[in-house]
């Protein structure tokens, strides 16, 4: 029968990964569930102050003859590769069937917005699916919410390789020339590979998790082409594809509401700017209801550069994160991209468009200049061969 597997919240900023136990799932599990089709990764609202090092749930569309089974060994395996003692508050959501429209529901705000648990837990007892916590079991909504990703709408997908246990923590080992020359012939089917700016290797994470690399693209064949030219210099567990809502702006669908940590956009004429300690630049803004700001901070690179030529009177539209107000400070758009409507004045050096972050700036939802007018909508794409490997034993 049909199921739908989601779990969240396993890891911490010490180790572990979420993605890294859908892999030990999908491959070690085999006598009691079979996954198939591809994992989802669902990247969740990135500005709520208890999120995961990542903010990512994982969703793996399964079949099994024997549920109750299945699910014992999900939970095992759970309990095995948690990092509980650094701060991890597992959630395991197991689900029969077709998701409800509870879970579609509980996306869309999860992407966008703040979810309290309790609401959630007593939803899912009366729908009668199976969950599993351990910790506060924070980690139940993001579970829950990722089986409400939709793959219809705009997504993309990402390979993600494991190194073994005996080199975690220690420094990966990876050709940066091959790096440069997969980007250089996979892009603008791959993105965000390498910072040309700061020379940096963006597809590494440079903690002790069991994540060697991860590459970014618009279908599975890409994703696994461009890891097919790289060069590293040890060897590796083994890899998986996923489909995902990374790259995608699904947490800037709707204009914010202003709500503390909420995401989303707002439009308005600039009525100035100013820079701040540390080199941020802060947009004055006059909207159809309010006078509100935004701030560009000075680590987003390019979107700062662009921003600094904003002048008063220009139209704009601004996505972000909501920062929480305080008591000397109003609540204010914490900038990740900007449209630029209509510039006002002649001889001006900036013109209609959307502006992003430097890619090192960049969060995990955001999407890349690359992908505007490429979305994927309505498109699924058909499984490949190889999208998942496991060359040795963890």
């Amino acid at each position: 029968m049909d199921c739908l597997l989601g779990i969240d919240d396993t890891d911490s900023t010490q180790g572990y990964c979420t993605t890294y136990l859908a892999y030990r799932i999908a491959t070690e599990l085999r006598t009691v569930l079979t996954v198939k089709a591809y994992p989802r990764l669902v990247r969740l609202n990135p500005n709520v102050p208890f999120k995961t090092r990542g903010n990512a749930a994982v969703c793996l569309p399964l079949s099994s003859d024997q549920p109750e089974a299945a699910f014992d060994a999900v939970c095992a395996l759970v309990s095995e590769l948690s990092d509980l003692k650094h701060g991890a508050n597992p959630g395991v959501v197991f689900w029969i069937g077709r998701p409800a429209d509870f879970f579609r529901d509980l996306y869309e705000r999860a992407v966008c917005g703040m979810v309290n648990r309790a609401p959630v837990l007593k939803t899912l007892a009366e729908l009668g699916a199976k969950t599993f916590t351990l910790g506060n079991g924070m980690g139940v909504v993001g579970a829950a919410a990722s089986l409400g990703f939709d793959e219809s709408k705009d997504h993309t997908y990402e390979l993600i390789s494991y190194r073994k246990p005996e080199r975690w923590g220690t420094p990966r080992q990876l050709d940066a020339s091959s790096v440069l020359l997969m980007d250089a012939s996979t892009f603008p089917d791959t993105f965000n590979n390498y910072d040309y700016q700061k020379k940096k290797i963006l597809i590494t994470p440079a903690g002790p998790d069991p994540v060697f690399a991860g590459i970014r693209g618009e279908t599975p064949a890409s994703v696994i082409r461009a890891f097919s030219e790289l060069r590293g210099k040890e060897p590796l567990s083994g890899y998986m594809v996923y489909v995902t809502n990374q790259l995608t702006d699904a947490h800037l669908t709707d204009e914010t509401d202003w709500k503390a940590y909420s995401a989303g956009w707002v439009q308005g004429e600039i009525l100035g700017t100013r820079v701040g300690p540390g080199g941020h630049l802060y947009l004055d803004l006059k909207t159809n209801d309010a006078r509100r700001s935004a701030a560009v901070y000075e680590p987003t690179g390019d979107l700062r550069r662009e921003a600094k030529r904003l002048r008063p009177g220009d139209s704009v539209r601004i996505g972000g994160g909501v920062r929480r107000r305080s008591q000397n400070h109003p609540a204010i758009l914490n900038a990740e991209k900007i449209e630029v409507i209509s510039a006002v004045g002649p001889g001006r050096n900036i013109l209609p468009g959307i502006y992003a972050s430097s890619p090192r700036a960049n969060r995990h939802l955001a999407k890349p200049l690359a992908r505007h007018g490429r979305e994927q909508v309505g498109v699924v794409q058909p499984e490949v061969k190889g999208w998942l490997r496991r060359w040795v034993t963890p």
